[in-house]
């Protein structure tokens, strides 16, 4: 009996610890805000959960305070180490905008590593989280899980968990599963489930905090860029890394067109962007900034309301910061508008200064039916010239476009007979209706380079085009890795931490980039011959198989034998006829009608 509530008790006192333990949940909330000088406005929601590695374990029992728990489940059940998933409508227009934070191709892209099991392979593991997280996120992402649109990639999508060396050196790409559909639409099936796994936002319906601008936001899907995507990693939990903590990043980025009628001149509130203005800070998180990026400033006169908190500098940009957390702004409504006219003079060094560091640019080349080809043209901005940049190339092709390898070929920009070597190649050929080609290059060039290669476009068979054959077929976009050798001007996601408050202070420059999808057509058949031949063939056959089946299915039986008359007498019979149809139509034209009388009383 003692023994029982002795135990009784040790349980309790376990699950309390356990539950206290949960508790260091860490959970952030931040906006960045860039004013653009093409007249657009990009608004970066990213929030960020940090919490114990220990709640993917299996053989305990957790308790979920902050961390979403159909995100563990998913995880743990399909042994994946990290993995990141992101929903893209649009391109982003690195000439125009400058670098993003994260960059994104446009559609699906989910890329995953897994951990050594040898009771499970990576094969069917990756087709149960493509499903799962697919029904999660209310996306196509089932087609992603087949070898035909999937590769493992050696070079480009390295683990982004910050491990000790030990254990990121025994990194083998078998474990690593890359996809993309540049075809997937993104629009508010995607974002309700998505914003549902925010602490703030799956309690209720009075959203609090940064969350609440995503209830009601008239211009979030009419926007000309719209992301949605997901990061789960582990990172160290100290300097030394002797212990690990697991971060999920779920970040919302928009770009809006915020031009007024007025020439050069831009506009816009939260209101007016998100429908709301921030009701009160969120009670579970323990930061909630908002950055405005004042990089314009140098070209345009801008004027934010209210007065920023503090000020901070990257680089030579000026950053405004306002912390929603303080005694001043915690329990109140915070509106924000913003207006900005470009100046009449402007200096070139300045208008130098927001220009990218890298510009991405692609191209189908070929004219015929039958034979193609892909161009890659990679800008280097002149102040990246000085240093010797090593950039990572990447392309994931579909087995229907058969790409020549002897034919690749990189070039200066300037110099069209100038060729460069790479560094190295990866190479996996496709296979037909099984395997994609996947393809790597290691450039380290001082300039711009042009990377081209030609294919040649298979014959499919009929029942394996899409239902709409003549829109064409989707290349997705080229993925460009590097690392800028200079301090850049542009806020980039750190890999020690992906919140933005880290990375405003330490940045390592390393960048993605993704160029454009193309969309190729293939050799497509006429169907609608085979559609005029059904019809044809069809009423040829409901016209014959009437007579056919009466043939086939009635039976023939001898009538009774009517009497025979003479011919005289059909004659007679007809004159009778006649002369009855002629007496009634005199009748009818000439009958007399009785004449009336008045009688006058």
């Amino acid at each position: 009996m003692y023994s029982t509530k002795l135990k009784f008790c040790l349980n309790l006192l376990f699950l309390f610890i356990h539950y206290c333990s949960t508790k260091e949940d860490i959970y952030k909330e931040e906006l960045y805000i860039r004013p653009l000088s093409s007249g657009h406005t990009y608004f970066n929601l990213l929030f960020t959960t940090v919490v114990s590695p220990d709640i993917l374990k299996s053989n305990i029992v957790h308790h979920y305070h902050l961390f979403p728990k159909v995100i563990a489940d998913i995880v743990r059940s399909n042994g994946v180490s990290e993995f990141h998933v992101s929903l893209t409508q649009g391109l982003w227009r690195y000439d125009r905008w400058g670098m993003p934070i994260v960059g994104a191709p446009p559609g699906a892209e989910v890329w995953a590593w897994f951990k050594p099991d040898e009771q499970k392979d990576v094969a069917s593991r990756w087709t149960s989280f493509a499903h799962e997280l697919g029904g999660l996120l209310c996306a196509s992402l089932n087609f992603v899980a087949s070898n035909v649109s999937s590769s493992s990639p050696h070079y480009s999508f390295r683990p982004q968990s910050t491990l000790s060396v030990s254990n990121s050196a025994k990194l083998d790409n078998s474990l690593l599963r890359y996809a993309a559909l540049p075809r997937e639409i993104v629009c508010t099936e995607n974002l309700t489930p998505w914003k549902k796994l925010l602490p703030c936002v799956a309690g209720g319906s009075n959203h609090k905090g940064l969350a609440g601008l995503l209830d009601n936001a008239p211009k979030l899907h009419h926007s000309d860029y719209h992301s949605l995507r997901m990061d789960l990693r582990q990172i160290c939990a100290n300097t030394e890394c002797t212990s690990t903590q697991l971060e999920l990043s779920m970040a919302l980025a928009i770009v809006v067109n915020t031009a007024t009628s007025k020439p050069n001149h831009n506009e816009w509130t939260f209101r007016s962007i998100f429908g709301s203005n921030v009701a009160q800070s969120c009670p579970l998180s323990s930061l909630t900034n908002i950055y405005v990026d004042l990089q314009l400033s140098s070209t345009h006169s801008l004027n934010i309301s209210p007065e920023p908190d503090h000020s901070i500098k990257q680089g030579t940009v000026p950053i405004v910061i306002y912390d929603l957390n303080n005694d001043k702004r915690k329990d109140t409504t915070f509106a924000m508008s913003c207006t900005h006219t470009k100046q009449q003079i402007s200096n070139n060094n300045q208008n130098a200064s927001l220009s990218p560091p890298i510009v991405v640019h692609r191209y189908a080349t070929g004219y015929s039916v039958r034979d193609g080809g892909i161009e890659t043209v990679i800008k280097i901005h002149e102040e990246q010239t000085n240093d010797q940049i090593t950039l990572l190339y990447f392309e994931q092709i579909p087995w229907y476009f058969r790409v020549f390898l002897h034919t690749l070929k990189i070039t200066t920009l300037d110099d069209p007979r100038t060729e460069l070597q790479p560094d190295h190649i990866s190479y996996v050929p496709g296979k037909d209706r099984e395997r994609s080609y996947q393809l790597e290059l290691i450039v380290k060039t001082k300039q711009s380079i042009v990377i081209s290669f030609e294919f040649e476009m298979a014959f499919l068979k009929w029942n394996e085009f899409p239902p709409d054959p003549n829109h064409g077929f989707y290349i997705p976009s080229a993925v460009i890795s590097t690392i800028l050798p200079s301090k850049s001007n542009y806020i980039l996601r750190s890999l020690n931490s992906f919140s933005l408050n880290q990375s405003l202070s330490s940045s390592d420059g390393f960048v993605r980039l993704y160029s454009e999808s193309l969309l190729v057509n293939l050799p497509t058949p006429d169907f609608s011959m085979p559609f005029n031949v059904i019809c044809l063939g069809c009423t040829a056959v409901a016209l014959a198989f009437g007579g056919l089946h009466n043939l086939t299915t009635k039976e023939f039986a001898f009538g009774p034998k009517r009497s025979q008359t003479s011919f005289r007498q059909r004659l007679q019979d007809l004159k009778v006829r006649l002369m009855a149809s002629r007496h009634a139509l005199t009748q009818r034209l000439f009958k007399k009608t009785p004449v009336q009388h008045d009688h006058a009383e």
